[in-house]
């Protein structure tokens, strides 16, 4: 792993944010419990349909969520959604004090939170790069991941002890509080880089939506990433909350042994994102981005022969492992070769490949696991996982990243050695020579893509 990256602390405005966003994060874990509690608390068919309510806006309004983030700016986006939202769970905590809880309340709710995370989930995937030099950008990401990881992990208890003492109406002035607290450090903090305002002629929406798309399929590195990740979140996610209880079952192993089981693969998932916020990604980021799939597939192909439990907790941390591995890489790669006009317009897809495929395979996986087996459903999912690493290793741009670097890690002044931020910024820099990308590429020797000026 990088040591140079360790020697560049992030910038302290970051750190200002990132302790903002996790009060943030943590109160959407008290707020999304206390919404699952009260539906459930009507009925079972009411809560599967707020969590609908939840995912269906989202991905409608991705892609318009992205191009509206291109054109005013991440912080902009996050400053809007923080008012939005503070001053929505602060009226929303009004409503159900006085009439209660009702199920339209919960559906009109879970209706407008999903609404304004299409809009507010991209740009907070993408601002990290206003505060990270390419070298810094994975250490900043991990970061993020590992800070909400860990307060979903631990805010689940506590949300339920908060739940339980305020009700619904509790959950909503946290959520709010939290909201207010973000609002005002992103109004006050100023990231070091920007990206670029809109050039040229006014476009629509929808060209501009067109062009975030083509802009994604007509590179092959953002291409094969895409895939990959449509892949992983097919056939990857549904495992813990899917394939791991079905499997418990049908071993007869019970509750208590199919949360080890899954806990483990997140402590694995969790492991590997800590190491990779302290001591920064692998030399060879693209490669580690396409072997990560092949762990999380062996992981799986493991626990679908677990023949005991502890077994089946080794494999699931062997498959978290590589969750780990790919999620920690995969980002930073992923946001580093975005042209800086569309960054957030490609978060926004890279969003949506996240969040169609669970449509459809969480039913599919389960329509196997009933007609064969839940191993023969973690098999498939496995051979379908390889097909990811395939279409990253198939990608030679991609497989070179941080191929060429110094022995010891330090920075090399030798132009001919470069790292992975290095790679990101000449591939930019020859789209810029073409005219495909207005944005500044400066200070090639380090290899730190900027975009165009200060925040405003």
């Amino acid at each position: 792993m990088s040591t140079a990256v360790r020697q560049q602390a992030l910038p302290r405005s970051f750190q200002y944010w990132l302790a903002a966003a996790s009060l943030s994060t943590f109160g959407d874990v008290v707020l999304y419990f206390a919404l699952g509690w009260a539906a459930t608390g009507i009925s079972p068919g009411l809560a599967g349909m707020v969590l609908t309510c939840v995912v269906i806006p989202r991905a409608t309004l991705f892609i318009l969520g992205g191009v509206i983030g291109d054109r005013l700016g991440p912080r902009r986006v996050m400053i809007a959604g923080d008012a939005l939202l503070c001053g929505l769970t602060l009226l929303l905590a009004g409503v159900v004090a006085v009439p209660g809880v009702s199920p339209a309340v919960l559906l009109i709710t879970a209706l407008l939170i999903g609404c304004v995370d299409a809009f507010y989930l991209p740009a907070a995937g993408a601002f990290p790069r206003l505060f990270a030099t390419d070298e810094q950008l994975p250490r900043a990401m991990a970061l993020r991941g590992t800070t909400s990881q860990a307060i979903t992990l631990a805010g689940g208890p506590l949300a339920g002890l908060l739940v339980a003492a305020t009700g619904l109406v509790g959950a909503f002035f946290i959520d709010s509080l939290s909201f207010a607290v973000c609002l005002v450090v992103i109004v006050l903090i100023r990231p070091p880089y920007s990206t670029p305002p809109p050039t040229g002629p006014a476009v629509s929406v929808l060209a501009s939506a067109r062009d975030g798309l083509r802009t994604a399929w007509s590179d092959p590195m953002l291409r094969s990433i895409l895939v990959a990740v449509g892949l992983v979140a097919a056939f990857v996610l549904p495992v813990l909350s899917l394939c791991i209880p079905l499997l418990a079952r049908f071993h007869g192993w019970g509750p208590a042994t199919a949360g080890f089981i899954s806990g483990s693969s997140t402590a694995g998932a969790l492991l590997v994102t800590v190491v990779v916020a302290r001591r920064g990604s692998f030399r060879r980021a693209g490669l580690v981005t396409g072997i990560a799939p092949l762990v999380i597939a062996m992981g799986m192909a493991a626990l679908a022969f677990s023949a005991t439990p502890a077994i089946a907790v080794a494999a699931a941390f062997v498959q978290g492992s590589g969750i780990g591995l790919f999620t920690a890489h995969m980002g930073p790669l992923f946001v580093a070769a975005t042209p800086p006009t569309h960054l957030i317009r490609l978060q926004s897809l890279l969003g949506l490949v996240q969040t169609l495929p669970l449509l459809v395979a969480n039913n599919l996986i389960g329509a196997a696991s009933a007609r064969t087996s839940p191993q023969w459903a973690l098999l498939g999912c496995a051979v379908a996982t390889t097909f990811a690493a395939l279409a990253l290793l198939s990608t030679g741009r991609l497989r070179s990243v941080g191929r060429e670097v110094d022995g010891d890690g330090a920075d090399s002044p030798d132009p001919g050695q470069r790292s992975h931020g290095d790679e990101v910024a000449a591939l930019l820099v020859e789209q810029a020579e073409q005219g495909e990308v207005d944005g500044g590429v400066q200070d090639g020797r380090d290899g730190q893509v900027r975009a165009a000026g200060r925040s405003q």
